[in-house]
């Protein structure tokens, strides 16, 4: 058995709470951190699917990356996460942007998965840049991501070059690409990126590489449960069956 305290002070002593950016809302948000469990469920989202699993296994714990509570609360309905989450008394401790900055977080993984060598960071902007150990042209560093992360799929921009000079920005990183531009990247790529960020990027020569919010921030969640566990090894540890259920048509 641990209590949510011990894994709170853990996951602090690697990204610690106080570096989350301003917008952020990252802690213990729900619960006790009395709370005591010999199983924990990790996730990068809790849902009412997440809620069940942890329920069914006799977890009381939930460690989540996105903030189970992000916006203030004016009225809590009951069926509503929070509520259920209180209801079903669990608890949880949320490592958002905290843990996308930090090193060998989110980004630093998805950087290094995707074959690029950090050269720069920008935590106040979660992103880095870097480069490609050998230049690719965009399909084949395209099909390099998708079999590299085991993805289904990913949208991506050909600007017809030999590619180096990466950004990298997990999650919804795509205003990042006005950075790119002033970095003199040759690609970016990020979860999300909004359709004037596309424009931008093809007009300056920008390949865009859009994985998926999910696909972008999903690796962290096995690298997280082995830190855990390596800490904790007394606990379960228990990834989550939550997926963006979104499928690829090719």
């Amino acid at each position: 058995m641990t209590d949510a305290k011990n894994i709170f002070d853990f996951i602090n002593s690697f990204a610690p709470f106080e570096t989350q950016m301003s917008f952020d809302n990252s802690g213990l948000l729900i619960g006790d951190e009395n709370a005591v469990s010999d199983k924990i469920i990790v996730t990068l989202d809790v849902t009412r699917d997440v809620i069940r699993q942890a329920v069914s296994e006799n977890a009381h714990i939930i460690i989540s990356h996105h903030p189970v509570i992000f916006n203030s609360i004016k009225s809590l309905a009951s069926s509503s996460i929070p509520f259920l989450c209180a209801k079903n008394g669990l608890t949880v401790i949320s490592a958002h942007t905290n843990l996308d900055i930090a090193p060998n977080g989110v980004n630093d993984t998805l950087a290094k998965l995707c074959g690029v060598v950090p050269d720069k960071y920008i935590n106040e902007e979660c992103l880095i840049f870097g480069h490609l150990s050998s230049t690719m042209d965009c399909p084949t560093f395209a099909k390099h991501i998708k079999n590299t992360l085991d993805i289904s799929g990913l949208r991506f921009s050909d600007n017809s070059k030999h590619i180096s000079k990466i950004a990298v920005a997990c999650g919804a990183g795509g205003s990042n690409v006005f950075l790119a531009k002033k970095y003199s990247a040759d690609a970016i790529i990020t979860g999300e990126i909004k359709h004037h960020e596309i424009i931008f990027a093809n007009d300056n020569d920008i390949a865009v590489f859009d994985l998926g919010h999910f696909n972008s921030e999903n690796i962290i969640i096995p690298q997280l449960i082995k830190k855990l566990s390596d800490q904790f090894n007394n606990i379960t540890f228990i990834q989550s069956n939550f997926t963006d259920k979104m499928n690829y048509l090719g």
